[in-house]
């Protein structure tokens, strides 16, 4: 899903980069603008499948990880931490 994400950005920026030179040779007004819209609009959309499908167990573990440390109320998530795996105990 990597290469075909790059290759749409590439395409992307290509062809609106080659329209709106079309569109600043002829003049009058800017007709590229709705062109770079629907373009922009698809890649939006390939680029949420591409990181949809790029996140797996072990990045969402590196993500709290990552949020745990830049916490800035971090006796409160310890407490958390510790009230879910005491909730956790007692179920099980």
């Amino acid at each position: 899903m990597v290469r075909p994400f790059g290759w749409h950005v590439g395409a992307f920026v290509g062809l609106n980069g080659i329209l709106n030179l079309i569109n600043v040779a002829t003049g009058g007004p800017w007709w590229a603008f709705w062109p770079l819209v629907a373009t922009g609009f698809l890649l939006g959309v390939h680029y949420f499948f591409y990181k949809a499908m790029s996140v797996d167990e072990q990045w969402a573990a590196e993500r709290v990880e990552e949020l745990n440390l830049k916490s800035y109320d971090r006796s409160h998530i310890e407490e958390l931490k510790s009230r879910y795996s005491g909730e956790n105990a007692k179920q099980q």
